[in-house]
């Protein structure tokens, strides 16, 4: 059998994490014996020790991988890239972006994409020695979620909810810790087993989608504080979670968990999703003494960054983006009542307010910096 050149492209967007569909593609040829480089775009300082390669002339096959919707510009200007530089190459294109919207992908490169995972790549750990300062390694013990939310891409990229065999294959002896991406392990036929087995690992690890709190109880909470989860993430995206989180972080305190975090989804095409909702959502959260983490919403089939729900007030949202942006690291309102409350005020309404004015502040002194430009 002859073995074969591969190519596995990342596109130039941000990304906080390396892209495992792609680490799992490059094990699955690696173990056929195939040759295999690896690109990423762009790439920020210090990315997780990646080299990039000398590329060779020619390619038997190309992935390229997507992210989120939003970063379609990326996508499709590394397609065309790859398109022009290697045109005798066979190029496959996947991901969440290639899932959600094949037909832009078709109509703009004349690629039809992989949907879904690719079940081949899917049985192989990661290939960490693409990026050897990497110090975590990264899993899945389940695939999926039995919930539809609507605002989930989830139900769409992983429709089947399964459990993954053998996970902790993934782990690779030389990394610290651990992240596991499950979108619900709490609903796991083998939550308890998964337990027993990250324990015998011993390495600190995150369930970094967060926890469902409707699911979180006495008896979990006890077994998961006798291990090394670091932090416990929970979320409060809808009226679904009202009451449940407020519960579940009880619990957590009374089991001393100390670092509680929890995603608040704001921004979405839900008519409850108001300035007001979000604003009592995180004053609530801070009052329990939880970190709160906001996340904003763009539609799971729209190609634009910067969407704005017709629930929200654009002034409001801008104002917020730049509150997080200049005064909380890493996007995370931690604890601290009295901080809390001068920034964000003591109501929704006095929160809309400060909110405007911190937009209105900063959109003058951008005018006055472009007038002295002029002179």
């Amino acid at each position: 059998m002859d073995h074969r050149n591969v190519l596995l492209v990342e596109p130039g967007y941000k990304s906080i994490h390396p892209p495992l569909g792609l680490m799992r593609i490059s094990s699955w040829h690696k173990k056929i014996g195939d040759k295999v480089d690896f690109v990423k775009e762009n790439p920020e300082p210090n990315y997780f020790g990646y080299a990039a390669p000398k590329l060779k002339r020619s390619y038997d096959v190309i992935y390229i991988t997507s992210l989120f919707t939003y970063c379609y510009v990326q996508v499709i200007a590394c397609i065309r890239e790859y398109q022009l530089l290697f045109p005798h190459s066979k190029i496959k294109v996947g991901g969440v972006l290639a899932t959600l919207l094949p037909h832009l992908i078709k109509r703009e490169t004349g690629i039809s994409p992989h949907i879904g995972l690719l079940s081949e790549a899917e049985k192989c750990p990661p290939d960490y020695s693409l990026f050897p300062k990497l110090d975590y390694s990264i899993t899945f013990t389940t695939r999926g979620c039995v919930r539809k939310c609507r605002y989930c891409v989830v139900s769409k990229v992983e429709p089947r909810f399964f459990v993954r065999e053998h996970w902790e294959r993934d782990i690779a002896p030389q990394h610290k810790k651990i992240i596991l991406w499950d979108n619900n392990w709490l609903l796991s036929p083998n939550f308890y087993e998964d337990v027993s087995k990250l324990k015998e690992i011993g390495k600190p690890y995150d369930f970094n989608q967060g926890l469902d709190c409707r699911l979180f109880d006495e008896k979990k909470a006890k077994l998961l504080s006798q291990t090394k989860i670091q932090p416990l993430r929970f979320a409060f995206d809808s009226p679904s979670h009202d009451g449940h989180i407020q519960e579940a972080i009880k619990i957590a305190k009374k089991h001393e968990f100390s670092d509680i975090r929890v995603y608040v989804l704001y921004n979405c095409e839900e008519a409850y999703d108001t300035p007001e909702y979000f604003y009592n959502r995180i004053n609530e959260l801070n009052k329990l003494g939880a970190a709160v983490y906001p996340m904003r919403y763009r539609p799971i089939d729209s190609i634009h960054p910067h969407w704005i729900s017709p629930h929200w007030d654009k002034d409001v949202l801008r104002g917020f983006k730049l509150i997080m942006v200049f005064f909380y690291k890493g996007g995370i309102i931690k604890k601290g009542r009295d901080g809390f409350l001068r920034m964000f005020g003591r109501n929704p309404d006095e929160f809309k307010r400060k909110m405007k004015k911190i937009n209105a502040y900063d959109r003058a002194l951008w005018r006055r910096k472009n007038e002295k430009r002029r002179c």
